[in-house]
């Protein structure tokens, strides 16, 4: 009896296999990538791009507008958010992939994770969904900040390479390439458009689970 029911899993996970690897597009509305609190630095099928914004001017909202696909990752900072009613509407209109940009922790002093949760609710309340995607400025995450938001079942990445504008670098299948949008550290859109031009990316969930996947969350 042990033995027929061991194959008859077996044969459902099969079938299971079979039907949903020809896949190309499916709809998930909330997940977790690991099944504990992890920091995800890599994918496997290509490479992906990661643009943390927190400052804006008109050439940010003209590139929002005419950005073509396959989208980068935009990870928007909370202030931003409130400042910039008029990019978060062609964000919305375009459905340009977001996530949120947090505050830095680390291991010596962990982040307030009142003020991580007040960062949280604003990208709620502005994108009107829940951020899927999450990035310190620092990029470092101290275990009770990895252990809340796996709770609330956001995703957390680091980059394999940060690029600053310089020569463009030499990319491995599976990187995570983030550039900044700050006052102070800011990658021209013109670099930009080259970067874009000069490399071919993919989303961050085809670069982990090799194919294409529309994600939607509700708060």
């Amino acid at each position: 009896m042990m033995i027929r029911k061991t194959l008859i899993s077996l044969i459902f996970i099969v079938i299971l296999f079979f039907f949903i690897k020809p896949i190309n597009s499916t709809m998930i509305s909330v997940f977790n990538i690991a099944d504990a609190p992890a920091v995800v630095t890599k994918g496997h099928y290509g490479t992906s791009l990661v643009v943390e914004i927190s400052f804006s001017d008109e050439a940010l909202l003209d590139w929002l507008k005419t950005v073509k696909e396959p989208y980068p990752l935009l990870l928007l900072d909370a202030e931003w958010i409130k400042r910039s009613p008029e990019h978060i509407k062609v964000i919305q209109e375009r459905k340009l992939p977001t996530g949120l940009l947090g505050p830095e922790d680390s291991l010596d002093k962990p982040v307030d994770l009142a003020a991580v949760q007040k960062d949280i609710n604003i990208y709620e309340k502005y994108l009107q969904e829940t951020p899927l995607w999450f990035a310190t400025r620092n990029h470092q995450y101290s275990q009770d900040l990895q252990n809340n938001l796996f709770q609330q079942q956001m995703n957390i990445l680091s980059p394999s390479l940060i690029w600053k504008g310089e020569k463009a670098p030499k990319l491995q299948k599976g990187d995570f390439v983030f550039l900044t949008l700050h006052q102070n550290n800011k990658v021209s859109i013109k670099e930009l458009n080259t970067f874009l031009q000069q490399n071919k990316f993919m989303s961050i969930e085809e670069n982990i689970f090799g194919y294409k996947v529309q994600t939607k969350k509700s708060p």
